[in-house]
């Protein structure tokens, strides 16, 4: 089967209502809110799409920033700032249908995302990738794609640093 990522539209408005991942909150937001939040410019919310537009999966694109003070950790920051927030992107939600998990499209939909995030942090600049796994099956998911763990906090990142180097293992 080949499917494409796509952005969120109105021609999904049936194919949201039957998207299920195991996570109420999750089938809630692509079903209520993901659109709204795109209208309104605070997130992009991109989905894997069958042939038939069916949704495999979905996540979102985000700006946003952390405290400097944060990212002591020399992978994440290799060298010294005098900024106090530094650019990022987030990958705030990421979701594959239970009929679809297993099989290979949490990787293709990881790829896109970061292949995404990679073109972006190149026009408007962003230092690292970040997500906020909700649970530990999602966090090793994360972690086996490179992410990394920020000290003291339920954050993983991949700096873009990193991201340009390992780029090449996803496509």
């Amino acid at each position: 089967m080949e499917a494409k990522v796509v952005v969120l539209g109105p021609q999904h408005k049936e194919a949201k209502k039957y998207f299920k991942c195991g996570n109420d909150i999750l089938n809630n937001y692509l079903a209520h809110f993901a659109l709204q939040d795109q209208q309104k410019k605070l997130s992009v919310c991109f989905v894997l799409e069958s042939p038939s537009q069916e949704i495999i999966g979905f996540y979102t694109l985000s700006a946003s920033s952390i405290d400097a003070k944060n990212t002591s950790d020399q992978r994440f920051m290799p060298f010294k700032t005098k900024y106090r927030t530094l650019p990022i992107i987030l990958i705030g939600r990421f979701a594959i249908d239970l009929n679809y998990q297993g099989k290979g499209f949490g990787k293709k939909l990881l790829s896109d995302a970061l292949k995404r995030c990679t073109l972006q942090a190149n026009q408007i600049g962003a230092c690292a990738v970040f997500v906020e796994p909700k649970d530990a099956t999602a966090r090793e998911f994360y972690l086996k794609f490179g992410f990394k763990i920020l000290p003291h906090q339920s954050k993983l990142f991949i700096s873009m640093q990193q991201l340009h180097q390992i780029y090449i293992v996803f496509h």
